[in-house]
């Protein structure tokens, strides 16, 4: 496997992106600032958009797209054999505990 990256494109700005022809290289040079929490915004800013992460792709995220923005509230790994839902409901705990909570399945 290898890595990827999320990358934020503004819509009413989609005149410059779409005939922007060094568009590639330029998320190629700001995805490495990308990865970890304490990212410059400058480092990763495209004018028209913006590089929001790049990790490797075993990497498991939950988290809120808010404005221009990516805030994770749980992370985890690839599992092997991991059912979808064992994972999200995996996940979903892991940030419910990270916000101060506790997820509890509701009576049948």
């Amino acid at each position: 496997m290898g890595f990827r990256t999320v990358v934020m494109l503004y819509n009413d700005q989609a005149g410059q992106w779409t005939n922007d022809p060094d568009l590639g290289l330029k998320i190629s040079r700001k995805m490495n600032f990308a990865m970890g929490t304490a990212i410059n915004p400058q480092e990763v800013d495209l004018s028209y958009g913006r590089v929001i992460h790049c990790q490797h792709a075993d990497c498991q995220e939950i988290g809120v797209f808010d404005s221009y923005r990516f805030t994770p509230l749980a992370a985890g790994a690839w599992r092997p054999g991991e059912e979808t839902d064992a994972m999200a409901l995996r996940m979903m705990k892991e940030a419910a505990e990270k916000l101060g909570y506790r997820l509890v399945k509701r009576p049948a």
